[in-house]
């Protein structure tokens, strides 16, 4: 009989785009295991249509008593031989033990007490190239390679047709070059400041007379309307109008993308769209590599990589990272991929 396999990762945006490899290298060290993902409402859509998820579990974000009824039902119906717990907070560690999985697979660094519920630990390292590969660390055991890290999503005719209507009624289809601008974060360390930004933008719409989008969500569409009335020609704000199915079409279907640190960037990088990420306080691995990537950030920050937690008067790791270091980047990515 197959393995049965249930990976745990709920949230967040980032968190489960990053998370993706983990099921193709699943699938590809075990084809016959049936491969279940349990994850929180606003993140499924992330992992809908995904080949190697045989059955997605969804939870509400806030559920009450009645709303875990299902999800429990089917977890207890999995008969699951192993669990992985690729999020180490307590309340994944919680599903991963009522699982009832033989072994259940953590990572040593897991917080919020979550290691009871483990019968296996997988050590920390840092020499991660992205951190995808710490996730495939803790399925190395079960004969998967770390080195195929690349994230990804699948998208469906469906998802286009807002980003279709967007095109359409801005005049994106013209041969101007489409340049996504993802500027916020969920952790306001990581935004570049405001100022920072339509600067920037200028440059793209006097070098590359490009057409700029800005995405976000539903409170941040006023900031992002704010910077769009600063801008040398005003951008096209479809914040708080997508899902995020319709939001990685909209990266997608861009030229460039160039974004903070956030969930928007990483699965910028998993639609495959040429990326410049502006990089700052984290470790390094949390950054895209590859060909059509390009990492910008103050490189002789000895406090790097800090927490949201820690103290900063400085914050150079932000500040010192100029419009004129992204352009730069910008431009050679530009020469590298063919883009304009």
């Amino acid at each position: 009989m197959s393995q049965r396999v249930l990976v745990v990762r709920m949230s967040a945006m980032g968190d489960v785009v990053q998370s993706t490899p983990v099921a193709r290298g699943i699938k590809a060290a075990s084809p016959d295991c049936r491969l279940s993902w349990i994850v929180q409402a606003p993140f499924a859509g992330l992992l809908e249509h995904n080949p190697h998820i045989d059955d997605l579990i969804v939870v509400p974000m806030r559920p009450g008593l009645r709303d875990l009824i299902e999800p429990w039902w089917r977890l207890k119906r999995g008969d699951f031989d192993i669990a992985i717990d690729l999020q180490g907070l307590l309340k994944s560690s919680i599903v991963t033990w009522a699982s009832g999985a033989t072994r259940r697979i953590g990572k040593e660094e897991a917080r919020e007490a979550a290691l009871f519920a483990y019968t296996e630990f997988s050590p920390e390292r840092w020499d991660q190239q992205y951190v995808s590969q710490r996730y495939l660390e803790q399925c190395e055991t079960l004969g998967v390679s770390r080195d195929d890290f690349q994230p990804e999503l699948f998208l469906i005719d469906e998802d286009f047709k807002f980003v279709d209507e967007v095109y359409a009624t801005e005049g994106l289809y013209g041969p101007e070059p489409v340049v996504v601008l993802v500027t916020f974060s969920a952790e306001p360390r990581r935004e570049w400041p405001a100022d920072y930004v339509v600067r920037l933008a200028d440059m793209l719409i006097d070098r590359f007379d490009a057409r700029v989008v800005l995405p976000g969500t539903e409170r941040e569409r006023e900031r992002a309307q704010a910077l769009s009335e600063r801008m040398a020609r005003p951008a096209v704000v479809v914040a708080g109008r997508t899902t995020m199915r319709e939001a990685a079409a909209v990266l997608k279907r861009a030229d460039l993308v160039i974004g903070v640190e956030s969930g928007l960037t990483h699965m910028a990088y998993a639609v495959g769209t040429p990326l410049v990420c502006v990089h700052g306080y984290g470790p390094l691995r949390n950054t895209p590599v590859g060909p059509l990537t390009r990492a910008v950030y103050v490189q002789d920050v000895p406090c790097r990589p800090c927490r949201p937690s820690t103290p900063c008067d400085h914050r150079r790791c932000i500040m010192e990272l100029t419009p004129d270091m992204v352009f730069e980047a910008v431009e050679d990515l530009v020469r590298e991929a063919d883009i304009a």
